[in-house]
């Protein structure tokens, strides 16, 4: 087993990339016999929910922090063990039959650190994520995630990605709208309530001591709101709130805190499931027509793109299984991954038959011609 290790990564736009070695003419390079497996062939999300590779490159969907990434090449597939919270298994065809560790923008910092997994060909990565605790500013810091990437020589054809482990549900929970609505002051308000009710319900004084403002022109908590709110707090029948403290009592009426009071002491938490913005306000069509492709947008665009991972490594770029096949194959629910499909298909990124689990997958449109010069072409 060969090993390369980096204890400081910070990746660039929250993506890990793993790349092959320079050496390879493009127009050279042979090809594993799929036309959708270079890193820009399809409009889906790079990494996907974990990770995703195709043609001499790897993507690995990580958050904004420093990560300890660890490149291994093995004989043979290496044992499973139970110490990650996300697996991830996917093909990856190597032309140099070296990898580096890369950025998003071809970063060279780690160039003279290849790893070496043999002949060119056909492999198989495993990726796994041991994940730690986010960073909250100003209260704790993050050790960060611990990454590991492991292959080896796989025949051909390739075997389609299969998901091992997950620690979050494939489909994310969505938005319901408010902070487009209410704005950035609100959400500064309730993120100090859920982290002052990390532990049990918190009093206001609590809440006050865990708000940090998130941009130099935020206020502090009783500060006054620049924010006109007013039309708002009249639909929920409740004063216009002038500062942060006051939008508790906003937030309560909104749904988006529960207070509750005993002995002459009001205590707040977020619940369990907030209500959707458009099912509380009245607000413009056209306002709820965004927020409902917002909300679709964070809830299946990661998923989507571990979708279109599958079909690109299919043969015929088209994935031909029942609902209850990729629910195993992807570990996610039928109903998540029929709603995945359905808002791949909207978006252009896989065409369908009309079979609940066939899709193909598209290949990204060229980019539109710019309009001043199409018109010099013209004259």
């Amino acid at each position: 087993m060969r090993i390369i290790a980096v204890e400081d990564h910070w990746p660039e736009y929250g993506t890990i990339v793993v790349r092959d070695t320079h050496g390879v003419d493009p127009a050279s390079r042979s090809r594993p016999g799929l036309p959708l497996l270079d890193e820009q062939a399809v409009d889906a999300q790079p990494g996907g929910t974990i990770a995703k590779a195709g043609d001499g490159w790897l993507q690995a969907s990580a958050r904004d922090a420093r990560h300890h990434v660890r490149l291994e090449a093995h004989h043979g597939p290496p044992p499973l063990d139970d110490v990650w919270h996300d697996v991830v298994e996917t093909p990856y065809y190597a032309n140099t039959g070296s990898v580096m560790l890369t950025t998003v923008l071809y970063g060279e910092n780690y160039a003279d650190r290849p790893l070496r997994l043999g002949a060119p060909g056909m492999y198989r990565v495993r990726v796994s994520c041991r994940r730690t605790p986010p960073e909250i500013p100003g209260f704790e810091a993050s050790e960060g995630d611990l990454w590991r990437m492991q292959f080896w020589a796989a025949p051909e054809p390739p075997q389609p990605p299969r998901w091992l482990a997950r620690s979050r549900p494939a489909v994310q929970s969505g938005r319901t709208g408010w902070e487009a609505v209410l704005g950035l002051p609100c959400q500064e308000v309730l993120h100090a309530v859920q982290i002052a009710a990390g532990t049990s319900d918190a009093t206001e004084e609590q809440i006050a001591a865990a708000y940090q403002p998130w941009s130099s022109s935020s206020g502090d908590w009783s500060g006054p709101l620049a924010e006109d709110l007013s039309d708002y707090a009249v639909q929920l029948g409740v004063p216009a709130p002038a500062t942060r403290q006051e939008l508790l009592r906003l937030l309560v009426a909104a749904g988006l805190v529960i207070a509750e009071t005993s002995a002459e002491v009001t205590r707040y938490r977020p619940p369990a499931s907030p209500p959707p913005v458009e099912e509380v306000l009245r607000l413009p069509d056209e306002q709820v027509t965004m927020i409902r492709r917002q909300d679709a947008f964070h809830r299946y665009t990661s998923f989507a793109a571990d979708l279109a991972a599958v079909a690109v490594w299919s043969p015929g770029c088209t994935v031909s299984a029942t609902l209850e096949e990729l629910s195993h194959q992807l570990l996610a629910t039928e109903e998540e991954i029929h709603g995945a499909i359905r808002y791949g298909t909207e978006r252009g990124l896989f065409s369908t038959s009309g079979d609940e689990g066939m899709f193909t997958a598209m290949p990204r449109l060229p980019p539109p011609p710019e309009v001043g010069r199409i018109a010099r072409r013209l004259e």
